[in-house]
């Protein structure tokens, strides 16, 4: 199952050329390791306050570049945290770690 819409990807690679694109990629990666960084810390610690942040911003980054599912999952965690907080913390962790993964070798790193 891909963790990026790889078509939405494709059309912003050909629109901006496989260079330009690049940097974009390379701090989409940046900027979801960090989070998820930040968040299996926030987990440790029970600092929900740092769960919002952190999904907030994932929130935003991930829809960018079509990660829909990690999106979802980030949205659920930015207002009102459910009963189930961490493990759906960690399953975004999870997520956006697979779609780093999947962002490095669509566009060919």
């Amino acid at each position: 199952m891909p963790h990026l819409d790889h078509a939405y990807l494709k059309n912003i690679i050909s629109l901006l050329g496989a260079q330009q694109f690049v940097p974009l990629k390379d701090q989409f990666i940046k900027d979801c390791e960090k989070a998820a960084a930040i968040l299996k810390t926030a987990i440790a610690q029970g600092d929900d306050a740092q769960v919002h942040k952190q999904a907030h911003l994932l929130k935003g980054v991930l829809a960018q570049y079509g990660a829909r599912q990690g999106e979802a999952m980030a949205a659920l965690l930015v207002n009102d945290l459910p009963p189930d907080w961490r493990d759906l913390t960690q399953a975004l962790v999870d997520e956006t770690a697979m779609a780093c993964e999947e962002m490095a070798v669509l566009a060919g790193s």
